[in-house]
């Protein structure tokens, strides 16, 4: 590499891979997390009319989270587990949950916490005996709202 050449790096990227999931006022979490998804915001339209106007405008609503989904391979009972548990018990426990994005060398990329959450459905692993991948389970989490950081 010569003086004023440009060289990029190709391993600078953020892989959608590398991420880290923590719960407040739970500790021993199986952090064998292989997916976040449905993270979703939508803010509702409302339509309006001014005295004689003759159009519609539109104006910005409510905000609303859809239900976020947590898949790690299984590796028993842990307390995440246990605050499902509760909850079938009717112990309404919210709690927050932060999820961290790091770039490869473990930084930090991002982060975005689900505030007022609690599991509102668990799904155990299929069983499967022609699989040769892990068993998944799915944990779906009500959430009343996201925060970006990074």
């Amino acid at each position: 590499m010569g003086a004023g050449s440009i060289f990029l790096e190709t391993d600078n990227y953020i892989g959608n891979y590398q991420f880290v999931v923590q719960i407040d006022d739970v500790n021993e979490v199986n952090q064998t997390f292989v997916r976040v998804s449905g993270v979703v915001s939508n803010t509702e339209t409302m339509e309006f009319m001014q005295g004689t106007d003759p159009y519609v405008r539109k104006g910005v609503g409510r905000t609303t989270w859809e239900e976020v989904t947590l898949e790690r391979v299984y590796n028993g009972a842990d307390e995440f587990y246990d605050w499902r548990v509760a909850i079938e018990n009717g112990d309404i426990s919210r709690r927050n949950v932060t999820v961290r994005l790091l770039k490869p060398n473990g930084e930090q990329a991002r982060e975005m916490t689900m505030y007022q959450a609690w599991p509102s459905r668990w799904e155990l692993p299929e069983m499967d005996a022609t699989g040769s991948g892990p068993a998944t389970e799915r944990i779906v989490l009500t959430v009343e709202s996201v925060v970006y950081m990074g």
